[in-house]
C-alpha cells in the first residue's frame, strides 16, 4: 500500500510540474485563486452598455471593472470627442455594485470641481479618471485637480497623448473622406508620414493639405511637468495610460507613429520614473498599452517582473486584443500575475 502511495505522490507531482511547463494550464490553476479585475472601462463606448459589460466580465472570469468618465466643457475638435457621462457610470454602478467600480474626472476648468467630485464621492465614486483634457501638468487648473485628490485620498486615471496637426476635410465627397482616414493614424501614422513626404517634395497637393491642418495640443503630454507634480503630491497615486506615456516605453522614437513598433534598443523614460516614483502607476489598457507590451517580448517580461506592483491590467474596450496572454506569457510568478491582474487596483481603491 505504501508503495501505491507513493506512485500517487508522485504521479501528482509529475502532473504538477507538467501543468508549469505549459502556461494555459498553469493560468487556469492560478486564475482560480485571483481576483481580477479590469481597471479600463467605459460605459456606452464601442458597444458596450451596463448590461453588455457584465456580459464580458463573466465571459472573461473577471470579477469587477473600474468605469471611467470623460468630460472636456470646451474640447479642442468636437468630432474627436464622445462625452463619456457620470451619471450613466452612477447608473451602472447602482445596477452591479458588486461588479463596477465608478471613477469620475471633471473638467479642470470648473470652478465648482472639488465640490462635483467631492459629491460623486459620497455617492460612490473611488478614483478621478479618466482626465483626459488639453491642459499640462503645471496649470493651475490641474494644481486644483491634485489637490482635491489629496484631501479625497483617491488615485488619479491620466490619458498623455502627443500633438499633432490633424488633416480636416471641408467636403465629404469619397476623396476627402479617404484622405482624412489615411491622414489621421491610419496604419499606425505610416501613411501619414510617407504621403506628406511626397506632398513637401513634389509640391502636389501642398496648399490644400496645409489648408486643411489644423493645430491639436495633444493631452497631458510633458514628461517634466508629470515629473515635478509626482515630486510635489507624494501622497496621490497617478496611473498613466495613452499612447504618449506607453511610447515611452522606448527611448529611441519616430515622431510619424502614433504606437511604438519594433525591437526596444534602449529602455524609456517610463522605467526611470516607475524606478523613483512609489506614487506611479499604469495601467495596460488600449492598443497603445497592448502593442508597447507585444512589441519586444524581452523588454515586456523585464517590465512586467520589475514593475509587478504598478502595472495594472485593463483594456479600454480593446476586448478583442489577447491582453491577458500577453501578461500569462511573461515568465511572471503568481503573486505578481495576481498584482498586475487585480491585486494592484484593488489596494489603490480600497
Amino acid at each position: 500500500m505504501r508503495i501505491k502511495s507513493d506512485c500517487y505522490k508522485l504521479k501528482a507531482c509529475f502532473i504538477y510540474n507538467l501543468a508549469d511547463l505549459f502556461s494555459t494550464k498553469l493560468n487556469y490553476r492560478i486564475e482560480a485563486i485571483m481576483i481580477k479585475v479590469d481597471s479600463h472601462l467605459h460605459v456606452n463606448f464601442c458597444g458596450f452598455d451596463s448590461g453588455k459589460i457584465v456580459e464580458y466580465l463573466d465571459s472573461k472570469k473577471l470579477d469587477k471593472c473600474w468605469l471611467l468618465s470623460w468630460e472636456e466643457m470646451n474640447p479642442t475638435f468636437e468630432s474627436l470627442y464622445k462625452n463619456l457621462s457620470i451619471d450613466n457610470i452612477i447608473e451602472a454602478y447602482y445596477l452591479y455594485p458588486d461588479r463596477i467600480v465608478p471613477f469620475y474626472a471633471p473638467d479642470p476648468s470648473r470652478t465648482d470641481w472639488y465640490d462635483v467630485i467631492k459629491f460623486y464621492h459620497l455617492k460612490g465614486v473611488k478614483g478621478c479618471g479618466e482626465l483626459k483634457v488639453t491642459y499640462r501638468w503645471l496649470d493651475d487648473e490641474i494644481t486644483n485637480v491634485l489637490d482635491g485628490l489629496r484631501k479625497l485620498k483617491i488615485p488619479l486615471v491620466f490619458h498623455m497623448e502627443n500633438s499633432n496637426y490633424h488633416f480636416f476635410i471641408k467636403q465629404s465627397n469619397f476623396f476627402y473622406v479617404f484622405l482624412y482616414k489615411i491622414l489621421n493614424g491610419a496604419f499606425n501614422g505610416i501613411t501619414r508620414k510617407y504621403i506628406e513626404k511626397f506632398i513637401y517634395k513634389t509640391g502636389f497637393f501642398k496648399k490644400s493639405f496645409q489648408d486643411r491642418l489644423q493645430y491639436f495640443p495633444g493631452y497631458m503630454m510633458d514628461f517634466a511637468g508629470l515629473e515635478q507634480r509626482l515630486k510635489q503630491y507624494p501622497d496621490v497615486n497617478f496611473i498613466a495610460h495613452g499612447p504618449a506615456f506607453w511610447k515611452h516605453i522606448a527611448k529611441d522614437q519616430d515622431p510619424y507613429l502614433i504606437l511604438g513598433k519594433g525591437k526596444i534598443k534602449e529602455k524609456g523614460i517610463i522605467f526611470e520614473l516607475f524606478e523613483k516614483y512609489d506614487n506611479l502607476y499604469a495601467d495596460m489598457s488600449g492598443k497603445s498599452g497592448f502593442y508597447a507590451l507585444k512589441r519586444d517580448p524581452s523588454y515586456t517580461r523585464m517590465l512586467l517582473n520589475e514593475f509587478y506592483n504598478k502595472i495594472l491590467f485593463g483594456t479600454d474596450n480593446e476586448s478583442g486584443l489577447p491582453f491577458e496572454r500577453l501578461v500569462f506569457r511573461a515568465g511572471l510568478s503568481k503573486n505578481k500575475l495576481c498584482r498586475i491582474m487585480g491585486g494592484n487596483a484593488e489596494m489603490l481603491c480600497y
